[in-house]
């Protein structure tokens, strides 16, 4: 499959020079036990079992490697965490770990293009370029999930991070407009209230403002009523 073929590579790239090992073995930071895609979680585990449908075989098989992946580009982010970086070749070792996070989880987003599993590595890429600053890219990969697949939890868990980030990149007006769209929907989505309250949270004055207001209609009405 040329999927698995894919994604060892970009695995192996994940895993080989600069890391000094971060990315093989498990890490103990702060009494807490952080351990790697390929230490503590295999393939089998990850992926449903195989039934006798080849497309049912294939998501499987896809949910498997795509949460691999995820948890792989994770893994690199803690040991960019944990990287020392008061001197200049600790800053430099610590950024080309996440860099190659971010070359490995780009390659694997296109892989995965179209399919719904994009979305568990774009999880792991929108931690990664946060980290770098790369804010620009971490709009548009947002955008990207917002717009493919608006009622998946991920874009309303990452809504009010995106507000934030956005206007860093000088393009909150695009985030507010796609969660506006969002907003607008008909039908009821498990990630309403946090879209709202990403929207909130971009106008805390005016918010204010229709609380005090509904509140003054309540105070109205009950005093017509009287």
């Amino acid at each position: 499959m040329k999927t698995r073929a894919v994604t060892s590579i970009v695995l192996l790239s994940l895993a080989s020079g600069g890391a000094g090992g971060y990315l093989l073995r498990a890490q103990k930071t702060d009494g807490s036990l952080v351990l790697s895609a390929k230490d503590a979680v295999q393939e089998e585990y990850l992926a449903p079992p195989d039934s006798f449908s080849r497309v049912k075989n294939t998501k499987n098989a896809l949910d498997g490697l795509s949460t691999r992946l995820g948890i792989g580009i994770i893994d690199a982010v803690l040991a960019y965490d944990r990287l020392p970086k008061s001197s200049e070749p600790g800053r430099r070792q610590a950024e080309e770990v996440l860099e190659r996070a971010i070359h490995a989880a780009e390659a694997a987003m296109k892989e995965l293009e179209g399919t719904e599993q994009q979305l568990v590595v774009a999880q792991g890429l929108l931690l990664a370029l946060q980290k770098a600053g790369h804010f620009d890219r971490w709009t548009e990969v947002y955008l990207k999930a917002l717009y493919g697949y608006p009622t998946r939890p991920v874009v309303a868990r990452f809504a009010t991070e995106a507000v934030r980030i956005s206007k860093l990149a000088g393009q909150q007006q695009r985030v507010l407009e796609a969660l506006r769209y969002l907003s607008a929907f008909p039908a009821e989505f498990a990630g309403r209230a946090e879209i709202e309250a990403a929207l909130n949270s971009a106008f805390p004055c005016l918010s204010q403002l229709q609380i005090s207001r509904d509140a003054a209609g309540v105070v109205g009405d009950t005093t017509a009523t009287r």
